[in-house]
């Protein structure tokens, strides 16, 4: 069974190709998923293909990068790779024949093509299997070289601190090395883009914005090969600071949120005001509306009602106070109003909840 890789970055593309054919009836198996040259180029590192399908234009690492890569930094001339390519692009997909590569399909893949393709590859394959294990071992020797730039992890952390000065100097020496080994230019943007996309998911797992995140990802996109080291050193480190002060801000906007939070959940018996906890924590009312549903994906009143019926359950459980007196206790000033957001949340009145807990 022969292994496949496909790299593109729409997602309809990496679902749906997988599922176009049943692969393994033409003795292929879909064996890695990328979403760009990049992403593709760290996965080559963990399993080695005999195939790649690829798109032509991606942000960080596009097609020719990637085949550039595999062909020069691997050494590898006979990887066979399947282009894929709009109608728009497909003058563009011709320049690839430099590269060695031969395949094109047109989107919308069409399966009779497909299918025509990898039966012609196959017998290309098994007419040469000799040389996979060569280029796992050329894939291995990359590997040690490209983890040799050791600056990353302390550049990481400088970031993570918003530490300028620190991380400047740091960016300082990580050209410096590249300028040191010569690295080809396609190299160099392997480097900073896998370094950038860490901390692109870092900013994600904080909950950081689409947009900020799509803004800093555009700028991953640039051709290295186009700029001076000057430049490229300007534009990454412009790119590196502007990261490490929307981290700042993320981090501020966490630690504001969780003291609103454990304010509702020490007065949430209080008639609480968004507009009156702004003014505690000195911030704009609509910015902490948004600031608050972003971070803990509810509204404010949804929170302190939240909190209202949990201190309503326990004491339902834990003393013999009426319905009337539980409901004025968490905040609530009508008792209907309170019966019926309960019923709500447990599908059950406050009686009921009392009777099962009891019998529980």
């Amino acid at each position: 069974m022969y292994k496949v890789m496909i790299v593109d970055d729409e997602p309809s593309i990496r679902t749906g190709l997988p599922k176009i054919i049943d692969w393994e009836a033409y003795d292929f198996s879909i064996s890695a998923v990328a979403r760009n040259g990049n992403d593709a180029v760290q996965k080559l590192k963990l399993d080695y293909p005999d195939l790649i399908i690829t798109d032509i234009k991606m942000p960080i690492l596009d097609g020719f990068g990637l085949i550039h890569h595999v062909r020069n930094e691997l050494n590898d001339q006979k990887m066979p790779f399947i282009i894929l390519s709009g109608y728009d692009e497909f003058e563009f997909a011709k320049k690839a024949l430099k590269y060695n590569v031969k395949s094109y399909l047109i989107k919308p893949v069409d399966e009779e093509e497909l299918i025509a393709l990898l039966c012609e590859i196959r017998k290309e394959l098994s007419q040469d299997n000799t040389y996979a294990g060569f280029y796992r071992q050329r894939v291995d020797s990359f590997n040690h070289d490209y983890l040799e730039i050791e600056e990353f992890q302390p550049l990481a952390e400088a970031i993570e601190n918003n530490q300028v000065g620190e991380a400047k100097q740091l960016i300082a020496r990580i050209f410096q090395r590249f300028a040191e080994e010569k690295l080809h230019p396609n190299l160099v943007q392997i480097h900073l883009g896998n370094f950038l996309m860490k901390i692109c998911n870092h900013i994600k797992e904080l909950g950081g914005t689409t947009e900020a995140v799509d803004n800093l990802e555009k700028l991953l996109a640039v051709h290295v090969s186009s700029l001076n080291a000057i430049r490229l050193q300007q534009i990454f480190t412009e790119v590196t600071l502007a990261a490490a002060g929307y981290l700042e801000e993320l981090k501020k906007s966490c630690r504001i949120i969780n003291q609103v939070k454990q304010y509702v959940e020490q007065y949430y018996y209080k008639n609480l005001k968004l507009k009156e906890l702004a003014e505690l924590f000195y911030i704009n009312p609509a910015y902490l509306g948004q600031l608050f549903k972003k971070e803990t994906g509810m509204l404010f009143s949804h929170y302190v009602n939240e909190q209202r019926l949990e201190n309503a359950k326990k004491l339902l459980v834990r003393t013999d106070l009426p319905i009337y007196q539980i409901a004025e206790r968490v905040g609530y000033k009508n008792v209907d109003y309170f019966i019926c957001k309960f019923k709500e949340k447990e599908k059950c009145t406050p009686v009921e909840y009392k009777t099962r807990q009891a019998k529980a």
